[in-house]
């Protein structure tokens, strides 16, 4: 017996007014499909019990008040499908299956709307642990479609805050000390679409030279989504949940955004590209770019401070505030947001992911080298990761490198990476880091150069 065809989940993301619940009345208003909803701000939509109205309550009046009376609604009584609630997430999941197998009719989609604060690449990942760990649930369902909503009004404001979530309750309940700009970039990044809704509110509306601002700035944080610009939530519905629309990023963990992020600048500068000509129209008229970092050798961590990390994070930058920024002593100042994995010569099998957006900054652990990780624990063969793992091996270093992403107006490319290639590991001081830890090889690694 050929198995069911898995329901498809879309989750929307973004603040709290970016229009999440506008879209999502949107959709059920004009969709002829079968949709059911898990919300989290509950109080919105103004939805009062777990499962509220059928599809005799519905068709009882033409007059609709919620978000409720158009769809099998669920509501996660926590309010937040946050990482720590899986459980109670998949539980709504299986809720919303067994309505469907109690009436014999499949639903056509799943709507999972995030709070204000939720963190979708969390989200994400919960999926992608609960398919590898082979959840019963995802056998009936399947995260299809990332979809973020940006208030195109605000953006620029939010994206030069240095402020926490925690001092902008109107931005979603339950905001912790995570600086704004960072779950913003996240959102616009995490997403296969991003809508810039409420452009009507920029300058110039929809004609104007701010939205042709705004486009090209979110187009180049997050290469691999379209981008849409939008009133009130109105989308082409079809371009956005149609079954068959272009979708990358929800099937992706950060280490897959990261090659989605690095592949795309690199094409963007390859002549005669549809990208290149793309960034060029944008470097012509914003002067925003992008250029990928790479480099085989670590950072020396006291240099790195001394001559790099001084300047981050970046108070103003001409991308966001061309009247205020200045070039200042270092180019880095130019930089809008850079992000990519990181090799420091004070640990050898960790691998670092550096974050900088807006004013804010930081430098993470973000797990092992593949290099340093016992073969048996490498996904199967039959994945198709284990090729794309060794694609970035090379001898002696394994995948240990330097790959980071620089968006930007303004960027010298050869100044900052001059600046960069400053803090790297001289060749005496090299011959010393690989003499300190040719003490502890790594595993063997079947199809890794030698």
């Amino acid at each position: 017996m050929a198995q069911a065809a898995k329901t498809p989940v879309t989750m929307l993301s973004g603040f709290l007014g970016s229009g999440k619940t506008t879209l999502l009345r949107y959709l059920l208003e004009n969709s002829k499909e079968k949709v059911a909803c898990i919300v989290n701000d509950v109080a919105s939509i103004n939805i009062d019990a777990k499962l509220v109205r059928n599809d005799r309550n519905r068709a009882r009046s033409d007059q609709v008040n919620t978000t409720a009376d158009l769809a099998d609604t669920i509501e996660l009584a926590n309010g937040c499908a946050c990482c720590n609630l899986q459980d109670e997430l998949f539980a709504s999941f299986e809720q919303i299956m067994a309505l469907a197998d109690k009436r014999g009719e499949p639903y056509a989609r799943i709507v999972l709307e995030n709070s204000g604060v939720a963190e979708p690449q969390n989200i994400r990942d919960q999926f992608n642990e609960a398919m590898a760990a082979g959840h019963p649930l995802m056998q009936r369902v399947e995260l299809d479609t990332l979809v973020t909503l940006v208030d195109s009004s605000s953006f620029i404001k939010d994206y030069s805050t240095k402020l926490p979530l925690a001092s902008r309750p109107e931005l979603g309940d339950g905001g912790n000390m995570r600086p704004v700009v960072d779950l913003l970039v996240e959102q616009v990044e995490c997403a296969d679409f991003v809508l810039l809704n409420k452009v009507d509110l920029l300058p110039g509306g929809v004609e104007g030279e701010a939205l042709e601002q705004l486009s090209a700035i979110v187009s180049s944080l997050n290469p691999l989504a379209t981008v849409i610009a939008c009133e009130q939530a109105k989308v082409p519905l079809e371009r956005v949940f149609g079954s068959s629309v272009h979708k990358v990023v929800a099937h992706l963990n950060i280490e897959g955004q990261h090659r989605g992020a690095v592949a795309a600048a690199r094409a963007a500068q390859e002549p005669g590209s549809s990208k290149q000509h793309a960034e060029t129209r944008a470097a012509q008229r914003f002067g925003i770019k992008s250029f990928v970092y790479h480099r085989r050798r670590p950072f020396h961590l006291k240099r790195l401070q001394d001559t790099v990390l001084r300047w981050l994070p970046v108070t103003h930058n001409k991308a966001v505030e061309p009247a205020a920024a200045s070039e200042g002593d270092s180019p880095i100042k130019t930089v809008l947001r850079s992000k990519g994995f990181m090799w420091l010569s004070n640990k050898h099998t960790t691998a670092f992911y550096w974050s900088h957006a807006g004013q804010h900054f930081e430098i993470r652990e973000e797990g092992d080298w593949w290099a340093a990780v016992p073969d048996e624990e490498w996904p199967d063969a039959a994945s198709g990761q284990r090729g794309i793992i060794l694609a970035d091996f090379q001898p002696a270093v394994g995948d240990r490198r330097q790959e980071i992403v620089f968006i930007g107006a303004g960027m010298d490319e050869d100044k900052i990476c001059a600046q960069l290639d400053s803090a790297l590991l001289t060749d005496e001081e090299l011959a010393v880091y690989n003499t300190k830890w040719s003490s502890l090889p790594d595993p063997e690694h079947e199809g890794a150069p030698m």
